[in-house]
């Protein structure tokens, strides 16, 4: 009986425990958090499978249907080609980056497993598989769950490099820091943080590593050569950001984002702290505890001077792939104290309770799509037409409307020509209203929501967050 409660047996009790909890959430969230965001809607439109090349490329930049986008198009093309295969809907949009949360946590457990044991790795995934900031954008269509993957396999190949110094290895690791730059430049400081460890090799070990340095600055040139005409047309498309520094950065430096709450990430926070103090001797002669170090300081120290001088990326969901590299430190840290177990116990207990407690209170809830469409579907009414005043706004509205999977219970209408044409009795305007995405005008009056249709006559209207639904009967 005694050997069920040994400390590997339950260690991976707790790792099952919360991967367990974090899938049952993960449900919850996909199937009740089903809008989606101003920016969502842009990457729907930049990976629409139906359009050409050339137009994906000319909404990439920035045309009459939307504005540019500020990541590179790799991950575009990439979500296209996903759409191509398995169909252009929104849930699958949200597919794709759960399926990139799911390998950023399988990669992050076998890259572990070189340096820890293994149900100390399992525990380690299990909690970045828990963290809310991850657990929230695994149910989003943007590029953060992407660059999550591209960062851990990226840190896995440089620590593959190092233990076996063979050239195929090195020109490996050159293709997939040239790839990750080309999906997320800002993961810049990752490839400084491998070039300043290995600089600190050689100065402390006399590691012989000029090959690995050489390539290392090879990628970086490479990058810049094959992405000149992204960075010509972002100093060219230079505007107001809303990620701007602000002073609250250098309270709890986004670990309250990262783990959910104020609270949670100070427990973290003060976790990374006293581990940073107490193993300082450590983390110099601990290979992997060291490149941590570097990164997590790196990638702060580009947002401060980015954001100071060059251009605003304070925000938390901008460096989010260092979050692995937190949650390494603290745990390969904690292996090294001698009453490692209370801290399992302790983390265990702080994940579950975190994960109940914030695995939906993202600071403002998701657009409430699929309640519009039950109000919609409670009046019996078959036919909708989607509007919005604005363009490009309208484009980008009406385009996520038409991929929502559900839609295809409806008759769905782009404009009120298309409603004359037919003969039909009721409909349903689902109209924007108030969208609470950044940018949005507060002094519009959407007087475009309240206007008549003529030979209808309105019957109900209801207002839910970002929407409001009117509905028509004919007069005739």
């Amino acid at each position: 009986m005694s050997k069920l409660f040994t400390n590997k047996n339950l260690i991976i009790s707790y790792s099952l425990i919360i991967f367990f909890t974090s899938l049952y959430f993960i449900f919850i969230n996909f199937t009740n958090e089903s809008g989606y965001w101003f920016d969502e809607w842009c990457t729907l439109l930049s990976s629409d499978p139906n359009a050409k090349l050339q137009t994906i490329f000319e909404r990439h930049k920035g045309n009459f249907e939307k504005p540019y986008e500020n990541v590179p198009i790799f991950y575009y093309l990439v979500l296209r080609f996903f759409f191509d295969v398995f169909g252009y809907t929104s849930e699958n949009g949200r597919i794709f980056s759960l399926i990139f949360y799911f390998l950023s946590s399988t990669t992050l457990y076998f890259f572990l497993k070189s340096f820890v044991k293994k149900e100390e790795s399992l525990f380690t995934t299990s909690i970045f598989f828990s963290s809310p900031l991850i657990l929230w954008m695994s149910n989003e269509t943007r590029v953060d769950m992407f660059v999550v993957f591209f960062v851990i396999l990226n840190i896995s190949i440089f620590f593959l490099v190092l233990k076996n110094d063979k050239l195929y290895l090195q020109f490996l690791l050159l293709i997939i820091n040239i790839a990750t730059l080309s999906i997320y430049p800002l993961t810049l400081s990752i490839i400084g943080s491998q070039f300043f460890y290995l600089i600190f090799q050689k100065i402390i070990k006399k590691s012989k590593n000029n090959l690995t340095i050489f390539f290392l600055i090879l990628s970086v040139i490479l990058y810049f050569i094959f992405n000149y005409d992204y960075f010509l047309e972002r100093s060219l498309n230079r505007d107001y950001h809303f990620a701007k520094l602000s002073l609250n950065f250098f309270i709890l430096y986004y670990f309250n984002i990262f783990f959910g709450s104020v609270s949670f990430g100070l427990v973290f926070f003060l976790l990374f702290l006293f581990f940073l103090i107490s193993q300082n001797k450590k983390i110099i002669k601990d290979e992997l505890l060291l490149f941590c170090i570097i990164s997590i300081f790196l990638t702060y120290m580009m947002v401060i001077i980015s954001s100071t001088l060059v251009t605003p990326i304070a925000a938390p969901r901008y460096i989010i792939f260092i979050i692995p590299l937190i949650l390494i430190f603290i745990i390969k840290s904690l292996i090294n104290l001698r009453y490692k177990s209370l801290f399992f116990l302790f983390l265990f207990s702080i994940s579950i309770l975190n994960l109940v407690t914030n695995y939906d209170q993202r600071h403002i809830k998701k657009p409430h799509t699929s309640e519009a469409l039950d109000v919609i579907s409670k009046y019996s009414v078959e036919n909708i037409l989607a509007v919005d005043g604005k363009r490009p706004q309208s484009i980008l509205y009406q385009n996520y409307i038409s991929t929502i999977s559900n839609i295809k219970n409806y008759k769905l209408f782009l404009n009120f020509k298309e409603v004359k044409e037919e003969d039909i009795q009721t409909f349903a305007v689902l109209c924007l209203f108030k969208p609470r995405f950044a940018g949005n005008d507060s002094a519009d009056k959407y007087e475009y929501c309240n206007k008549d249709y003529e030979g209808f006559v309105s019957f109900g209207e209801v207002e839910i967050p970002d929407f409001k639904i009117k509905f028509f009967r004919n007069i005739k």
